[in-house]
């Protein structure tokens, strides 16, 4: 199945026995306890610099925050940037205990895109583990993104996802200006799609996770700092590559995640996520844009609640006169791609025993999870550009979808197969 992450990042965590055969000693305090790759790829098109300047400003953030904490306490970091669409360095951060500044040290330079193949991705992996070997490994990635979705299920893409009519007559040129350089306040930028027009520059979900399995590594976490990633097919297609998804089930804007404040959170061996999870959220609710939602979800909870889903939908099914609009929508899609997942179950009415089955297998699952009173969606013209958020269970889901896209493409998902087949 060609799942795909627009413009995405990815991160790796998992544990390499530094034990061997040999009396040779070693340092515990010396060896580096984690190694994060920052993955930002290219965002725009032959003639735009899509989120260009919000991921550099990203990356000033993160070096913001090295220099708070004095340092990087056995940590490396690593970033892949792309400066356009066939030019991309990836280079190491190091911290000067004399100057307390950060610098940036030039590791490779890469020609073209070939990191959108598994066999690319896990060339920067492997060079991230040769340059920066660790005990744990953490992505985060930074761009565009429509969950679990195929590029190949949208037609003219992703113009259409841009558009703000479902009818699909734009072509694949036409540009969209309502989201990287609008200068409205009333439509603030959002990191969904963007200027994106160059499809060579798409990343299927799928490609990715055969990339992470290529290059042997697990990550501790993987953060997508791009729209829409918090939802369970999503989850469950990343459930062997990842302990933990942190991810928006809506359209995050376009500064992202603060991280100069979060980044105590996120440099760890043992991350804070419900700390991290508050605190973006926070961040927002404070801002001149307080939209956001966030949650960290454990992906290795993912096939215990495909069981109980599997058991719910041998015996319910939506009743045909319950409107989808009663549903929880988390996007700004019409018709809406997804919904919230909690909301959904409860729609369908399971017995007692299966709905607190659920209750019990989603608190496990949603490590933390919080959000504001509304999210924003740049897929629609203002006034109606917010959506209200009564619930949020952390996780989204397309099943009831009616969208064109979920009706091409939910059924070849893993989740769908693993809970409706």
């Amino acid at each position: 199945m060609k799942q795909f992450v627009y413009g995405f990042i990815f991160a790796i965590v998992s544990i390499i026995g530094l034990g061997s055969c040999t009396e040779e000693a070693f340092d515990i305090d010396k060896v580096n306890k984690q190694t994060i790759l920052v993955f930002l790829p290219w965002t725009g098109g032959n003639s735009s610099i899509g989120l260009t300047g919000a991921l550099s400003n990203n990356i000033d953030s993160i070096c913001a925050g090295i220099k708070d904490k004095k340092g990087l306490n056995n940590t490396r970091v690593l970033v892949f940037f792309s400066n356009n669409a066939n030019n991309s360095t990836l280079f190491d951060l190091t911290y000067n205990d004399v100057t307390k500044e950060v610098s940036r040290t030039p590791i490779k330079t890469y020609e073209g895109s070939a990191y959108n193949s598994a066999n690319g991705f896990a060339d920067i992996l492997n060079e991230v583990r040769q340059n920066a070997e660790a005990l744990n490994y953490a992505l985060i990635i930074g761009g565009h993104g429509c969950g679990w979705s195929c590029a190949d299920d949208w037609i003219n893409y992703p113009n259409q996802a841009k558009s703000f009519n479902t009818q699909q007559t734009l072509s694949y040129d036409t540009p969209f200006s309502g989201i990287q350089f609008g200068t409205d306040p009333d439509n603030p930028t959002t990191r969904f799609f963007g200027s994106v027009d160059r499809k060579e520059n798409s990343i299927d979900l799928s490609t990715l996770v055969e990339g992470i399995k290529q290059s042997g590594i697990k990550m501790q976490y993987i953060l997508f700092d791009v729209c829409y990633m918090g939802n369970v097919e999503t989850a469950y297609e990343l459930k062997d590559v990842t302990n933990y998804l942190i991810a928006t089930s809506s359209e995050i804007m376009a500064k992202g995640i603060p991280y100069r404040s979060m980044w105590s959170y996120l440099n760890g061996t043992t991350p804070n996520y419900s700390s991290l999870v508050n605190g973006i959220v926070n961040f927002y609710k404070n801002s001149t844009t307080p939209y956001c939602n966030m949650a960290a979800i454990d992906c290795r909870q993912l096939d215990a609640l495909a069981n109980v889903m599997k058991e719910i939908n041998q015996k319910y099914t939506l009743d045909t006169t319950i409107p989808l609009d009663s549903i929880q929508p988390l996007d700004g899609f019409l018709p809406h791609l997804t919904y919230d997942m909690a909301v959904y179950v409860d729609s369908l009415k399971p017995n007692g025993y299966l709905k607190e089955q659920f209750s019990n297998q989603l608190k496990k699952t949603v490590k933390a999870a919080a959000h504001t009173d509304c999210a924003y969606t740049a897929l629609r013209q203002y006034p109606e550009v917010t959506i209200k958020i009564k619930n949020y269970c952390g996780l989204s889901i397309s099943d009831p979808s009616q969208h064109p896209v979920a009706i091409r493409g939910k059924e070849k998902t893993g989740w769908w197969k693993a809970t409706h087949e």
